[in-house]
């Protein structure tokens, strides 16, 4: 009878002791909380100086551009040391029309200048120029000329303007994060390493704190 009770005492025993190791060893998880620096861009408004043009108009003097030709030619008086310079201008236009000639002459004398008289010249019309030089001919360049006429332009005009526009800034914050650890109690008994299961955020503890630490 005794012995049937130590029996019975021990089998108790050993089924309390399995009891209690399933018990010890079955895995249940704990939250942990950290906090953690992140990362984020942000739009930071900003004044642009911003260059942008306008039509603007004003007035140019163009010449009429009538047609004309000039045709000249030189009557030489070698043995007196002098020149005739005899020009020929002819309006071929169909637009009568006022011109006048300037020349620039090259002699052994040196230069000269000189401007014919305003000639008011119908359509077709001719008009002589003759001039006299001193010294041996050298060359000649001339421009015929005519009066201008008022012409409405446009240009762009700059201008500056301020605008707002917006730049990406990176930032950064303390985040409070949550850690969920896995384990037994008796692994957490014999020191396991922490087998931990990423969380979401929990809470920002500061939403304007920069890099270096200013809100």
């Amino acid at each position: 009878m005794n012995q049937r009770k130590i029996i019975d005492g021990r089998v108790k025993l050993y089924i309390t002791v399995i009891i209690i190791l399933i018990a010890l060893n079955i895995p249940y998880t704990t939250k942990e909380t950290f906090t953690e620096k992140e990362f984020y861009t942000e739009q930071e408004p900003y004044n642009l100086t911003q260059t942008y043009y306008e039509k603007e108009s004003y007035i140019d003097n163009v010449p009429l551009k009538i047609n004309t030709t000039l045709d000249w030619y030189i009557s030489d008086y070698r043995y007196k040391d002098e020149f005739d310079l005899i020009a020929t201008l002819k309006n071929i236009d169909n637009t009568s029309g006022e011109f006048w000639v300037t020349f620039h002459v090259e002699s052994t004398n040196g230069s000269s200048d000189f401007t014919t008289e305003r000639i008011f010249l119908m359509p077709g019309e001719i008009y002589q120029i003759e001039h006299g030089f001193t010294g041996l001919f050298s060359y000649v360049t001339y421009k015929v000329k005519q009066p201008t006429k008022e012409v409405e332009k446009f240009r762009d005009r700059p201008e500056e303007r301020t605008i707002t526009s917006y730049r990406d800034i990176e930032k950064s914050r303390e985040a409070v994060r949550v850690k969920k650890n896995t384990l037994s109690l008796l692994q957490r008994i014999f020191k396991y390493p922490p087998n931990y299961e990423p969380g979401p955020p929990l809470q920002i503890l500061s939403n304007n704190v920069d890099d270096n630490g200013q809100e």
